[in-house]
């Protein structure tokens, strides 16, 4: 599992607008950019927000990434709540 990489694209995401945007415009590409595995990859492509946490998104970091999508607190608790 490369949680690490996990963490560290949503953190780019989060932190730096270029690239926000090129996620939004190209989340594929930028994640291919990353050493994700498979399901790393398809949870982010799809903003599965459940999944996500339990690949080892940190709290800290998938709640600001979810911001950014416009996901409620309510609607991201029950997400890592499952």
């Amino acid at each position: 599992m490369s949680a690490y990489a996990l963490n560290k694209m949503l953190r780019e995401v989060n932190r730096n607008p270029q690239a926000r945007e090129r996620f939004m415009r190209d989340a594929a590409g930028m994640a291919a950019e990353f050493d994700l595995t498979d399901a790393e990859r398809a949870a982010a492509l799809a903003r599965d927000v459940g999944a996500l946490y339990k690949l080892g998104a940190h709290g800290l970091i998938l709640r600001p990434f979810t911001i950014i999508h416009q996901m409620s607190e309510p609607d991201y608790l029950r997400a890592i709540r499952g």
